[in-house]
């Protein structure tokens, strides 16, 4: 009968195992990086049986994974430089922004008291109705209600002059824009498209791209912008639609 017994079912380590069992415990779950993987190999050298060296193809594959290690490294180090470069370039680029107008569903609108806000809502099976509404930011009152008829297809455009529905100008400044399509005879909420000034931008890690920062307190990703600055055709265009729209 064989009665030898095995150094590891007796919980006894040699001096490599413990070697390489503090190596691996002071690693945790981190990825093996190269100065991990050099001294695994180097302690596996020096303690490796005379009697039973490692073998030259063993060796050189050791050293081929070394080396692929190495490339990797130094490949993630240059595309984390080209990150940083691309993330200081957008930044300046969206420094461009600071004080022009966007477009984009922000859920807000801006008017200055004289030229109509335009609004859009995107209607890919048309609609029956589009009703919007124009709110207070802070109490929540509804500042003006349009009304629109039934729309084909496509992109309805509509604006806000600004006013409340017995004609009272409102203050300059941010309101709420909200917009309920019925089609079909069910209705869903929306939120319109509308211009808004963008105050500052800032770089948002988490999602990697730039934010822009809007007055009125919205943000918006800098991937939601549909449209930059506002041409004099663009007002004049909402303006007539709104002529068509009613209460």
């Amino acid at each position: 009968m064989d009665t030898s017994i095995g150094l590891n079912s007796t919980g006894i380590l040699t001096k490599q195992e413990y070697d390489e069992s503090q190596l691996v415990r002071e690693s945790g779950d981190d990825d093996l990086d190269r100065n991990a993987f050099l001294t695994l190999l180097t302690t596996q050298l020096q303690n490796q049986n005379p009697l039973d060296p490692m073998k030259n193809e063993a060796f050189v594959a050791q050293l081929a994974q070394f080396s692929q290690l190495e490339g990797i490294t130094n490949m993630s180090t240059s595309l984390d430089e080209v990150a940083n470069v691309m993330r200081s370039d957008r930044i300046m680029s969206g420094a461009n922004l600071v004080g022009k107008s966007v477009f984009a569903q922000t859920g807000q609108i801006t008017t200055d008291g004289q030229t109509p806000a335009q609004i859009e809502v995107d209607l890919p099976l048309g609609a029956e109705q589009v009703d919007l509404g124009i709110y207070d930011p802070v109490s929540g009152e509804l500042i003006r209600s349009i009304v629109v008829g039934p729309q084909s297809a496509g992109t309805m455009q509509a604006a806000w002059d600004g006013r409340r529905a017995d004609g009272t100008p409102m203050p300059p400044g941010s309101y709420l824009v909200r917009g309920v399509v019925t089609q079909g005879g069910a209705s869903t909420n929306v939120t319109p498209a509308t211009y808004a000034n963008v105050k500052t931008v800032s770089w948002d890690a988490q999602a990697a791209d730039l934010q822009l920062n809007l007055e009125g307190g919205a943000t918006l990703p800098m991937a939601q912008v549909t449209r930059i600055g506002q041409t004099q055709s663009v007002a004049t265009q909402t303006e007539n639609s709104t002529e068509q729209t009613g209460d």
